[in-house]
């Protein structure tokens, strides 16, 4: 796209090619731009990233009608899965837990009372396409659920060409864990452990770890056997996600499946040491599980990572989106540290695309080093020219719950909702000692902690 010229990864292509047009809607949503395009370049495959047109099935079937592969699952996975009215009654036949539910019908006002006083308040609006907490709505009493359901059925219908709306049961401070599945072409598939997403604001991550603390493996196992089962049930092939919400009793309860590579992957790619990019585009081209990952039974996730995603926004403002040019930018070196990034110095932050310019994930022994050293590592960024979330990330990391383990969805918009950028004192001395251990954790001396080699090294 125009606003995406001279960017680090149209310098890092060997080939570019240009979207003309700066909106989404004009480029990368362009399906009948794009199209063309990629046949006049002769594509043999395509691989429609985390984000556009990554989980829209009418683009999958596009492409591979013009006889280009996509890099993913099939559409007809893709269409049942991104439902989420369809793939909820898939569930009783799979045995996969499930919030109490049912389809909203706006033309029957007194039938949506119903099913809501049916279900028990406090209830949950969503869009039965998409995602991103667009179209969502919580309610907690009858009085506010007419106004809730017309306002999320328009936002649905504005962020998704569809106003189908969906309400079910809200979990209270529920967790949000998440199983990484991975499918080949011949009907097998596996799952790669989960991960624990519960640091949110807006309804959108803020930092990710695997494996998921405090919660017991025989729970796990059960999650990630759902997981599979669904998956396996619909044929899925290819990577993907199916979202949990925990409770404090360890129930779980489907949420969602992402049909698509997750922006976390990075820290199931850490603890596993796999490369789920390169697996997703062999698998395409034909491979197997069993020619992929041949001793899979014998593998076990290694450490401990977390990631923290970087954003060009002012935290204590609401997340207000700080377009501008970045004057300086640089970045920590690390045993232990992938940084992925789109911008450096000189690069100009726009309102065209999301606020985020970074992920930083960290590797280490267990959880404790992890976190140092992820505050190390974000300590140690500099970014000149716009307001950036590293010191709200520092603050979470340093929080008691956090650092115990013991999070819920509603953590940050309760606990940091009038969180500042002047930190009290106790924090900065906590800070200050997770930065002090994160140094020793990072020195690599012959006396310090053993490493972990780093699944990307080398790469």
């Amino acid at each position: 796209s125009d606003p995406d010229a001279g960017s680090r990864h149209t310098e890092l292509a060997d080939e570019v090619i240009h979207l003309t047009g700066s909106s989404p809607q004009e480029t990368y949503l362009n399906l009948e731009k794009i199209l063309p395009l990629a046949k006049a370049a002769g594509c043999d495959a395509v691989h429609p990233g985390y984000g556009f047109l990554s989980e829209r099935a009418h683009a999958a079937e596009a492409f591979l009608n013009a006889g280009i592969k996509w890099v993913g699952p099939s559409p007809a996975s893709i269409r049942l899965l991104g439902d989420k009215l369809e793939a909820k009654k898939l569930l009783d036949h799979y045995k996969v837990p499930t919030a109490p539910w049912g389809e909203v019908n706006l033309s029957d006002q007194a039938g949506l009372a119903t099913l809501a006083e049916k279900i028990g308040y406090p209830v949950l609006l969503k869009a039965a396409s998409g995602g991103g907490g667009k179209g969502m709505r919580l309610v907690q009493e009858k009085a506010s659920l007419k106004e809730a359901a017309e306002s999320a059925a328009r936002e649905a219908k504005s962020s998704f060409g569809d106003a189908t709306l969906l309400l079910e049961k809200y979990i209270e401070r529920p967790r949000h864990v998440e199983i990484q599945i991975l499918g080949d072409e011949h009907g097998n598939l596996t799952h790669f452990g989960e991960r624990e997403c519960s640091l949110q604001r807006r309804h959108q991550k803020v930092v990710e770890e695997a494996p998921a603390p405090n919660l017991s493996a025989a729970t796990k196992e059960k999650i990630a056997a759902s997981a599979v089962a669904l998956a396996k049930g619909v044929g899925y092939a290819n990577a993907g996600t199916v979202e949990f919400m925990v409770d404090a009793a360890e129930n779980f309860y489907f949420l969602e499946v992402n049909s698509r590579l997750q922006v976390e992957h990075s820290v199931t790619e850490a603890v596993w040491g796999i490369d789920l990019v390169k697996t997703q585009l062999l698998v395409a081209q034909g491979a197997t599980l069993a020619e992929l990952f041949p001793q899979r039974e014998a593998m076990r996730p290694r450490g401990h990572s977390i990631q923290a995603r970087v954003y060009a926004e002012d935290s204590a403002r609401q997340f207000a989106p700080c377009p501008g040019p970045l004057t300086l930018v640089e970045w920590p070196s690390a045993v232990g540290l992938r940084v992925d990034t789109g911008v450096r110095t000189g690069s100009v932050i726009g309102l065209d695309y999301d606020a985020m310019i970074a992920k930083l994930t960290v590797l280490a022994e267990d959880r404790t080093r992890a976190l140092a050293r992820m505050q190390w590592c974000l300590a140690r960024t500099v970014i000149f020219g716009t307001v950036t979330n590293i010191n709200y990330l520092q603050d979470i990391l340093a929080d008691e719950e956090v650092r115990a383990g013991h999070m819920h969805v509603k953590l940050l918009e309760t606990k940091f909702k009038d969180w500042a950028d002047l930190p009290p004192a106790e924090l900065l001395s906590q800070r200050r000692e997770l930065a002090a251990n994160a140094g020793k954790a990072s020195a690599g001396s012959a006396g310090g902690p053993t490493q972990i080699p780093s699944p990307w090294e080398g790469r």
